[in-house]
């Protein structure tokens, strides 16, 4: 097994479309899913760009499906080289995680019985954001000398507007030209109006072959036609330059400069005394045959690109190659879905991979995402969090039209910050109409957010962020919680009632733990940002203070929001009720159901799981892990009895299976934590839960990066900097990784002792 690589050694039409999401390249700008240059029946091509969205019906708009910069067809003989046609004789499809590469191998007989062999790859630049290319190679088998007849060869680089997310198609031609031998397509989105400009340069080895530039509103393309030996071979290049109009005012200029740029940088050099015939607009041209080294050129930077990466983000797992693997391709995953640099835009529950969720943005990020940025990648960390302080406006106004105060997040969110969750949707397992009440009740996406900038202020110690965007953010959020807690006269407590908590089977349920308990952390946390403020920056504190309306008055009833928020918890076992009346469900006889396909909910439905005592998610274990330090060992492990056991770890939810891992290490449950590791680090590249074609599970990924490091190495920061308790899975020899502590590259190499 190559832990570096993951691979298809036969091709499975019936996992067409899990497998285009498992072999999809990016590089934060975009995201490319894995189909194939030259298309199959009923494929799902996509090419997601970060943060370009346009309106749709349901849900208020998603990531366009940009025109697909992928097609490259091939015709031998007249017959169409395509896996739904002629026989297979042997195939390979790679993903180099190491090097960012998606390589594949065909060796085909055609319908008429000739043989080839097509080697292709391609990457999306780690290097540079606004590339993508693709090599692709045909040879005509040795066999094909029995018949002393050479091939007949055409090959077609398009790009192609008819594609869309499913049947919904949202960009529109502008216009279409070239600019010598580049060909370029100008689309705009059909709503948003953000312009998008790809240009395409085709090249072949060949001098031998014809070249045709073809204009066209909906495919523009470039094609060469020629004849192949048998035994000989023939490499066409493809190098694709995307630019929009959040990149710059002309994104046209930006994309034909860049691109000549990049072939001037590759050294291009004429072929002495070979030429080949271009036939552009019905004229046809002889020219000299030049070679390039654009293709290598690209490749090279792009490679060097993410070994830098991986020298920083790598874990070291010896003793287990499943495992190595399958972390190195999580990890893999979380760098391709979100921009080095553009904070305008954050990670979508499915990243740049498929069209689940829409591209909308959840507390995936800040709860199971972040975490590994603010430890091994702050400068992206700072970023996704800026994204947040940017939506205020939106999320103040969404509390005001609620009746609150502050700064309520969305529970989705695109751009702008305005509410994104769609009213309704059909359940995905038993297709009944249920409404969505996520955006309006599930509300501690807010504490999350609060959550992750304290958790990357006290990791980095970018007291400039906190000033400057940090502060407001934990303020605003404090100060809506504060208003949304209710006073309960009877009890003498404060109280967050008809909610949504974590698990999400259970709605309308009053005094959610976790919503309560993160409520009353950030009002607490906001409270020690003021003061902190008002030592360090005295101007800024009061700027916020007279901004927010910060009086006396409203702080005092803050810190008595603390002090009386109800937390239903038993003080004397540790046993905390997941919310009101928690505990009087009934239980659920699991046994029932062995060798189930779907979810509680799905078999129960929406409102009959409601009387269950069973959960799709981590709650109560999600806070405990969350807020490790507010929780001794005892509660911990009584909660852990508890929850755990009616937790739908296989079809609840694909979020908490690895995030289990922290608390169960700590536990000492490694037997249970190898397995929820791996369940969770193997739902994508087994398509555990039969879902992975609508995209990759990022939150996933990010959780088990967080299980790897904060479970079983048992990574935990100290005000002079760092312990580890390590728990060893079975075969597991050593763990080494890398992160940041205040601005301080730190490396752990664990290795376990002889008998351990």
């Amino acid at each position: 097994m190559n832990v570096w690589e993951v691979t298809e050694n036969s091709f499975d039409p019936s996992k067409l479309h899990s497998r285009e999401t498992l072999f999809t390249i990016g590089n934060g700008y975009f995201g490319t899913r894995g189909t194939f240059e030259e298309g199959f029946p009923k494929a799902s091509p996509a090419t997601l760009l970060y943060g370009v969205f346009d309106k749709i019906a349901v849900g208020k708009e998603e990531l366009a499906n940009a025109p697909d910069w992928l097609p490259l067809k091939l015709f031998v003989n007249g017959e169409r080289f395509r896996l739904d046609h002629g026989k297979i004789l042997d195939y390979e499809r790679m993903l180099d995680v190491f090097n960012g590469v998606l390589r594949r191998t065909v060796h085909w007989e055609s319908p008429g019985g000739v043989r080839i062999r097509v080697t292709c790859e391609r990457f999306a630049s780690l290097a540079d954001e606004h590339v993508g290319a693709i090599r692709y190679s045909v040879t005509a088998d040795e066999e094909e000398k029995t018949t002393g007849e050479n091939l007949e060869i055409i090959l077609w680089a398009s790009l192609n507007t008819a594609v869309g997310n499913y049947d919904l198609l949202h960009w529109e031609t502008v216009e279409q030209r070239r600019d010598g031998e580049i060909i370029w397509l100008h689309t705009q989105t059909r709503h948003s109006l953000v312009q998008l400009v790809q240009t395409m340069s085709f090249t072949i080895s060949s001098s031998h072959f014809h070249k045709e530039l073809v204009r066209s509103d909906t495919s523009p393309s470039i094609r060469f036609y020629g004849t192949l030996a048998p035994g000989e071979m023939v490499t066409t290049e493809k190098v694709v330059v995307m630019f929009t109009s959040r990149d710059g005012e002309h994104p046209l200029q930006l994309a034909l400069k860049h691109h000549h740029k990049i072939i001037e940088g590759s050294s291009p050099q004429p072929v002495q005394d070979q030429h080949y015939t271009l036939l552009v607009e019905g004229t046809t041209r002889v020219k000299p045959f030049v070679h390039e080294n654009l293709y290598e050129s690209l490749l090279k930077d792009h490679q060097e690109a993410w070994h830098r990466y991986w020298k920083l983000s790598d874990i070291i797992i010896e003793g287990d190659g499943k495992a190595q693997q399958a972390v190195r391709y999580n990890i893999y995953q979380l760098r391709i879905s979100t921009s080095s640099h553009d904070s305008r835009y954050s990670i979508a529950a499915k990243g740049l991979t498929g069209f689940g969720y829409r591209g909308h943005v959840f507390h995936d990020t800040e709860i199971f995402m972040l975490p590994y940025f603010t430890y091994v990648h702050p400068s992206i960390a700072r970023n996704l969090l800026i994204y947040r302080y940017r939506l205020l406006p939106a999320a103040r106004e969404k509390a005001k039209s609620n009746g609150y105060e502050g700064a309520q997040y969305p529970w989705e969110s695109t751009l702008d910050g305005r509410e994104a969750t769609p009213d309704a949707i059909v359940h995905p397992e038993n297709g009944e109409l249920i409404p969505v009440l996520n955006g309006r009740i599930e509300l501690h996406i807010s504490a999350s957010v609060a959550f992750a900038v304290w958790q990357y202020w006290k990791v980095t110690g970018d007291d400039q962020f906190m000033h400057e965007y940090g502060a407001e953010v934990f303020l605003s959020t404090a100060e809506f919680w504060a208003s949304r807690a209710e006073f309960h006269e009877d009890h003498q407590d404060y109280e967050i009632n008809d909610v949504i908590g974590p698990d999400e089977w259970h709605e309308h349920v009053n005094n959610n733990a976790y919503t309560n308990y993160m409520a009353r952390w950030n009002i607490e946390k906001a409270i020690d940002v003021l003061q902190w403020l008002r030592e360090s920056a005295p101007q800024k504190a009061d700027e916020l203070i007279k901004q927010l309306d910060l009086s006396q008055e409203r702080l005092d009833h803050w810190r008595d929001v603390v002090i009386r928020m109800h937390i239903p918890m038993d003080k004397k076992t540790g046993l905390i009720e997941q919310f009101d009346g928690f505990f009087n469900l009934e239980p659920l006889d699991q046994n029932q159901f062995k060798g189930r396909k779907t979810s509680y909910q799905g078999l129960l439905g929406v409102k009959q799981v409601e009387k269950f005592r069973i959960i799709k998610q981590a709650d109560v274990l999600m806070l405990l892990t969350i807020l490790d330090n507010e929780f001794d060992r005892d509660t911990k492990r009584v909660n852990w009895d508890y929850y755990y056991p009616i937790t739908d770890h296989e079809y609840g939810s694909s979020l908490t299976p690895a995030l289990h891992v922290i608390l169960a290490c700590e536990l000492g449950k490694i037997d249970i934590a190898y397995k929820q590791f791996m369940t969770g680090a193997l739902v994508d590249l087994e398509d555990l839960r039969g879902n992975s074609d609508e995209g990759i599970h990022d939150a996933c990924a990010g959780a088990v990066w967080q299980a790897a490091i904060f479970g079983f190495a048992g990574l935990r920061l100290t005000d002079d900097g760092h312990t580890t308790a390590p728990s060893w899975p079975d075969g597991w020899k050593r763990l080494a990784f890398n992160f940041f502590h205040k601005g301080k590259l730190v490396q752990v190499d664990l290795r376990r002792e002889e008998g351990a």
